[in-house]
């Protein structure tokens, strides 16, 4: 018990989230502050460069970026296995659907209500995880996921049933701005990108603080984190409350994009994506959410080449999920913390990053 304590009064900030460990030279700052700024500039210019259809499925997948981050932070910072986080996605999409439709409300007002209310609904569930844990937590979700898409359907008023709900609100670009039908799509994906920005580095925010320090202390080990004051129920319930929070965002930002619900979105496969993309990526880093989602956009692309390689005009396989699986099982031998946890080791390899 003694080695535990003094290990979580000395943990170290994760390093997923910071890099106070390590010397970088001043050339290798300004190399990833170059980096950065090329990629804010690519995602402002996006638009500009790809057709509209092409935008909503870039966009698409960056809001999904929101609920594999989710799963980041209840699996890699808490310890909580979530295999149903793609119910609580839906739980956004049809909050924000009943809120600007039926509630009428403004499209910024119902994201800020349909965070707290995934919120809510994660925080209550993540109070039975103080005493449900490991495979038996993650059966539980997968359960919830599995009967989500059925309970869904015996709300028709909110859900629109078996049929769907087609979302009469849209988002358009303000009468101020100028702008005409044909910017439509790219004002909506410049909002999604500010939303998803804003997110991201409040996340990073928490999990940098006394709350995220909090809940790693209490992944690593529970009794020694109680010994030191933490309490262990505002831990795990925020660390869900928090995680279905940002899926349930992914989901309202859904409607955002696409103005249509249905609970056959939201079946017990999006919960599968999630977490597949979030082990790929990297589940103990906060970039590990991009770089998951990077491998959902980058998994069809490999499946058209490898098919036209082997002569089939159908991808390999027709079937992406093959492609992804076999992709998981490859990287858990090569690199076990995925995408990022690779990266970053290639990374100070190359750059000659010491370690204290």
């Amino acid at each position: 018990m003694s080695d535990s304590v003094v290990d979580v009064r000395h943990q170290a900030d994760h390093p997923a989230l910071s890099d106070s460990h390590r010397r970088w030279p001043r050339w290798a700052r300004l190399t990833w502050a170059a980096t950065m700024a090329l990629i804010v500039v690519l995602l402002l210019a996006l638009p500009a460069m790809v057709d509209a259809l092409a935008l909503r499925r870039y966009a698409g997948l960056m809001v999904l970026s929101l609920g594999v981050l989710g799963i980041v932070v209840a699996t890699g910072h808490a310890g909580l296995i979530s295999l149903g986080h793609g119910a609580f996605v839906g739980v956004g999409a049809f909050a924000m659907g009943w809120f600007v439709d039926g509630a009428d409300w403004p499209f910024v007002v119902s994201l800020i209500a349909t965070f707290g209310v995934c919120a809510a609904v994660g925080w209550t569930l993540g109070i039975p995880a103080l005493r449900i844990k490991g495979i038996y937590l993650a059966l539980v979700t997968l359960g919830i996921a599995v009967v989500f898409p059925s309970l869904a359907k015996r709300f028709p008023a909110i859900t629109g049933g078996t049929t769907g709900r087609p979302i009469d609100a849209s988002l358009e670009p303000p009468a101020w701005t100028g702008l005409g039908e044909e910017y439509v799509v790219a004002w909506r994906y410049y909002f999604c990108l500010l939303v998803c920005a804003l997110l991201f580095l409040a996340t990073r925010n928490v999990l940098v603080g006394r709350m995220g320090r909090g809940m790693q202390a209490v992944r690593d080990d529970e009794a020694a984190a109680a010994t030191f004051g933490i309490n262990l129920i505002r831990m795990k319930a925020g660390a869900f409350g928090l995680s279905a929070g940002l899926a349930g965002t992914a989901g309202a930002l859904q409607v955002v994009l696409f103005p249509f619900v249905s609970p056959e979105q939201f079946d017990v496969f999006l919960s599968f994506r999630l977490y597949a993309a979030a082990v790929l990526g990297g589940v103990g880093f906060l970039a590990g959410a991009i770089y998951g989602v990077l491998a959902l956009l980058a998994v069809p692309t490999l499946n058209d080449v490898v098919g036209a390689i082997l002569g089939s005009t159908e991808g390999w396989l027709n079937n992406d999920l093959i492609v992804f699986g076999f992709g998981l099982i490859a990287l858990t031998f090569v690199s076990p913390d995925g995408l990022a946890g690779l990266f970053g080791r290639l990374a100070r390899r190359f750059l000659k990053i010491e370690d204290d």
